[in-house]
């Protein structure tokens, strides 16, 4: 069991219900002050409790015996379910109706029975039995919830979803630990759940939340194998990979280990006719190689993922494709090519490259990266004005897109302007924002 964000109503959870104790008691417990306490308590969403202090609420989270937990969790499902989160896109109603575990009916239970309440995700109360059983039917809900994150993505960004993914995931990986399924059932669900495993790394990623992509990615592979599904272990392989050429650029990462994961990707998807698939995974491999300064197998890579790319426009239609693999077109291609141009050194032609995405054809938070992307490209290759000029309405785009990897990826814009710039202050105060966030 884990609390991802601790607010107010998790903290009094803990210490009037499932600790049953008074706020001193608490401070005493945890090794901080009465008043540290108190102001916990009225952590909000928006705020909520950080760095020190949230570690040692998830150590006192982590000695509840049974008994304890069992209160923790009776106590957040009496919460009402607006009170629990919201987004300003409205994503919430439609993902609480989509994965809402549908029409199967719950047995009455003692006081010893686990519940938990998600935040939003799964309606109302989760009631989990040894007797409670799951269907196909609820793997299609999953799902169904998996394409609302997707689509809220490109919307809002992922600093907004991340977490009510993470929660959700939490709820699917619970069901499986302790509901009953058929086979089949148990592979569908397996491999729904790893499809939310994925995009909520995906999104913590996007959220510049490392460490939590790579817990997510590494739920998503134990799910593929345990479901079998070997398109889902390709997805996972190339988001994975997509992190670690990231971290790469920053220094925190290994491109060979991003070989690794599309190499891997590259055996499961052998035999497949030429497509969309086999351009993304060549995309990945030229960045991965662009990262190394290995022009060569770069070179080869980009013009492979080219050649698939326009095998699939002519001959596989978007219905025939894997909705994951939508979003691979030429812009797409077009965008990871350029920031390959510039890990080998050729910022002039990464701006080149930039310059040519139609990034009106993009979904909004494609389009934000794409442009800064550009703008960073301009940065490097010593025109500080036309990147303010390309960055600076990707800056106003993130007031509303909450990317804190595309914000990273405007800091050698930054890094050209004065502190005092329009560009400067507004960089700086998203900066802010995003660390409170």
């Amino acid at each position: 069991m884990i609390v991802s964000r601790w607010t107010g109503t998790e903290v009094r959870a803990l210490r009037e219900v499932a600790l049953r104790m008074t706020q001193e008691q608490l401070a005493a417990a945890s090794g901080f002050k009465p008043p540290t306490v108190r102001k916990w308590e009225r952590a909000t969403a928006a705020r909520p409790v950080r760095g020190e202090s949230a570690e040692a609420l998830d150590t006192l989270l982590g000695r509840l015996d049974d008994a304890q937990r069992a209160r923790f969790r009776d106590a957040l499902a009496i919460e009402p379910i607006a009170k629990a989160a919201t987004t300003d896109a409205g994503f919430v109603p439609a993902v609480r109706d989509s994965l809402a575990i549908g029409g199967s009916e719950c047995s009455e239970v003692d006081d010893e029975v686990k519940r938990r309440e998600f935040g939003i995700l799964l309606g109302a109360t989760l009631l989990a039995t040894g007797s409670r059983s799951i269907g196909v039917t609820d793997a299609q809900r999953v799902s169904r919830a998996v394409a609302t994150f997707a689509e809220q993505d490109q919307n809002v960004g992922g600093a907004t979803l991340v977490d009510t993914a993470v929660r959700e995931l939490e709820v699917a990986k619970e069901l499986i630990e302790t509901c009953s399924f058929s086979d089949n059932a148990g592979k569908a669900f397996a491999s729904a759940a790893g499809n939310l495993a994925t995009i909520a790394g995906w999104l913590a990623y996007d959220a510049d939340q490392h460490q939590l992509a790579r817990h997510c990615y590494t739920d998503a592979f134990s799910l593929a194998n345990q479901a079998g599904d070997d398109e889902l272990t390709v997805h996972v392989c190339l988001g994975a990979a997509h992190q670690a050429i990231t971290l790469s650029r920053q220094g925190f990462g290994n491109p060979h280990r991003a070989l690794t994961l599309i190499s891997r990707a590259r055996e499961l998807t052998h035999g497949l006719p030429p497509g969309r698939i086999h351009a993304l995974i060549a995309t990945r491999a030229a960045q991965a190689y662009g990262v190394l300064g290995d022009r060569a197998n770069f070179s080869r890579c980009i013009a492979t993922a080219w050649r698939e790319l326009d095998f699939a426009l002519e001959h596989e239609p978007l219905t025939e494709c894997a909705k994951w693999l939508h979003f691979v077109n030429s812009t797409e291609v077009r965008c990871h090519e350029a920031r390959a141009y510039g890990d080998l050194g050729n910022w002039s032609k990464a701006a080149e490259l930039s310059g040519e995405l139609a990034i009106e054809k993009a979904g909004t938070r494609n389009a934000v990266n794409y442009r800064a992307g550009w703008a960073a490209a301009l940065a490097q290759a010593g025109d500080a004005l036309g990147a303010v000029s390309i960055g600076l309405p990707a800056l106003e785009q993130l007031q509303a897109v909450s990317s804190t990897r595309t914000l990273r990826v405007l800091e050698p814009v930054r890094s050209a302007v004065q502190p005092d710039s329009a560009f400067g202050l507004q960089f700086d105060d998203l900066t802010k924002k995003a660390a409170r966030a």
